[in-house]
């Protein structure tokens, strides 16, 4: 009896066992049939795009540049003497024709006054040379004297007008080595340390006393790359050759702190040829400084513009990628995302100007750039216009027209900008390669 219980107990878990597994067999066939069901039917990926639209862009470019002073004058003393007394504070701004240095006119006071002396008395031979030689003619009309008498006359009256013409030079040059003695300011501007001590001995033409270097205007000096458009022009027009297109003229100095500075630089002058050790043209703008902010030899960045493009297409960083062959956008076509070949051309502040392989009304990708891949289906969420219908944008203080990316998105699978963007990208780069 036991055994019969026993038998039935176990057919009975058979059939509890083969009951189970058909059913996971069943719901793993219908699991299977709807996934591949829900995956055939997964809707377009949604992104973001812009319409490529040609329009001006302006091209700036920045370069390394040196403060210089407008004018730096070295004061030499042009006497020689003791120096005796210094009139200014060292690294004050001072004038022109302000004091500075005071050198022993004590020699120079005495020349002054022999040449003087000597002025006075060849101005009184001089003048009784003309009374002889009146009183000589007077006689000679008479035939009381000799022709020969009436010449010698004439002859110590001239030579006396030229000795008071002597003196009086030699007074003139005694008068200016006196004035030296005072030495002045020859320009408006910052004094140096003085190079010599009070009571050191100063050599006419040799000795240097002090530098004064001019601040409010400045000069900076910076280089342009030979291949540089811009720069080729300007050297064209100092050569006095034709050039086309307009030239501006106009710089903006960025500090070491990336602050633009206050002042446009206006460029004054450009070397009419290419240096061959260094290849590019020297370059130099004047800018207004007021405040001394721009010391002379204060290290600078000048931005200057190379080129303006009348049509150029300007896409996004982010939606460029660069593979080993070349670089490449995402297109979109007939609902699909496509890559597109592009050649870059110049970078600006909104982005990569495409120099060839993108036509106006063209559809770029610029979100979800992680995720797009060739020939998958994309719905274009909303793109990316301004209001008259073209892409374009003041970008920062270069200028530059270029596309923009419209209203902000929420969170959400786009993800256009932030740190998974910039993931997203990667990836895709790492792909490409």
């Amino acid at each position: 009896m036991a055994m019969n219980l026993f038998g039935v107990s176990g057919r009975a878990s058979t059939w509890r066992a083969l009951l189970v597994l058909t059913m996971t067999a069943t719901l793993a066939a219908c699991g299977s049939s709807g996934s591949g069901q829900a995956q055939q039917k997964q809707p377009p990926m949604k992104i973001h795009a812009m319409t490529a639209q040609p329009h001006a862009v302006t091209v700036y470019d920045e370069f390394p540049g040196t403060v210089q002073g407008k004018q730096t004058a070295k004061v030499i003393g042009q006497v020689t003497g003791v120096l005796q007394a210094k009139h200014y504070n060292e690294g004050a701004f001072v004038h022109q024709g302000d004091p500075l240095f005071t050198i022993d006119p004590k020699p120079y006071q005495a020349a002054v006054n022999q040449n003087k002396a000597a002025l006075a008395s060849a101005k009184a031979a001089y003048a009784n040379a003309g009374r002889v030689l009146r009183r000589t003619r007077k006689l000679y009309k008479e035939h009381a004297v000799s022709q020969a008498t009436r010449d010698q006359d004439l002859a110590t009256y001239q030579s006396d007008r030229a000795a008071v013409m002597q003196a009086r030079a030699n007074l003139q040059s005694a008068q200016i080595n006196l004035n030296y003695t005072s030495v002045s300011a020859p320009i408006s501007g910052v004094t140096s340390l003085r190079d010599v001590d009070l009571g050191s001995l100063v050599t006419a033409n040799q000795t240097q006393l002090t530098t004064i270097t001019q601040t409010n205007p400045v000069y900076v000096l910076f280089a342009l790359p030979e291949n540089d458009a811009f720069a080729r022009q300007k050297a064209l027009r100092a050569m006095g050759k034709k050039s086309s297109g307009a030239t501006q003229r106009e710089a903006t100095i960025i500090l070491d702190s990336g602050k633009d500075y206050s002042h446009k630089g206006q460029v004054d002058f450009t070397q009419s040829t290419i240096n061959q050790e260094t290849g590019t043209v020297n370059m130099r703008a004047i800018v207004k400084n007021p405040d001394n902010q721009l010391m002379p030899g204060l290290y600078v960045r000048v931005r200057v513009r190379i080129q303006t493009l009348s049509n150029a297409i300007v896409v996004p960083n982010k939606a460029v990628f660069t593979g080993q062959a070349n670089s490449y956008v995402y297109v979109v076509k007939s609902g699909k995302a496509n890559k597109q070949s592009v050649t870059l051309g110049p970078e600006v502040a909104g982005g990569h100007v495409i120099s060839k392989g993108l036509s106006a009304g063209d559809q770029v990708v610029v979100s979800g750039l992680g995720k797009v891949k060739q020939g998958v289906a994309v719905k274009i969420v909303k793109e990316t216009k301004s209001e008259n219908g073209t892409p374009q944008a003041s970008i920062g203080q270069t200028g530059v027209k270029t596309a923009r990316l419209g209203a902000r998105q929420k969170p959400d699978d786009l993800d256009m900008v932030g740190a998974q963007g910039l993931a997203e990208r990667a990836v895709e780069t790492r792909q490409a390669s």
